[in-house]
């Protein structure tokens, strides 16, 4: 959908994340691992990533700017939460949640650490913040 040309970073532990960010993507995740995958990027990211999905250029993220990036992170966490049912684990996704500006919902403001793993794009740096405990 964007570009096959990205890649991996090392792995970090991440203070804060959804502070550090100007936009934020966030799906919760239920069953055996259970907890919050956040998806933290800078607004101009974010504004070219919605631009090659939308096919025009854009200059801020509208309503359905938000729409896109949440698809994506739809696509982005359900492939991984597919993966993991195949490896036993019995995982469900909630849906997508935009926060951007560093307006942290009251239910979020426990998470403090997150374990995050940066994909360099060519639109720009997106770090996918792993925030999971297993379920006793």
């Amino acid at each position: 959908m964007l570009n096959p040309e990205v890649e991996a970073g090392r792995p970090f532990f991440n203070d804060n994340p959804l502070k550090k960010y100007e936009i934020n993507v966030l799906v919760g995740v239920l069953g055996d691992l259970q907890g919050q995958v956040i998806c933290g990027m800078s607004k101009e990211t974010a504004t070219k990533i919605v631009s090659q999905m939308m096919f025009t250029e854009m200059t801020e993220i509208d309503a359905m700017g938000e729409s896109a990036l949440c698809e994506l992170k739809n696509i982005i966490v359900g492939t991984a939460s597919t993966n993991l049912s195949l490896s036993g684990y019995n995982c469900n996704i909630t849906p997508p949640l935009f926060i951007k500006g560093g307006e942290i919902p009251e239910f979020l403001k426990h998470i403090q650490t997150a374990l995050a793993i940066p994909i360099k794009t060519p639109f720009g740096e997106v770090d996918i913040n792993l925030a999971l405990r297993k379920d006793d």
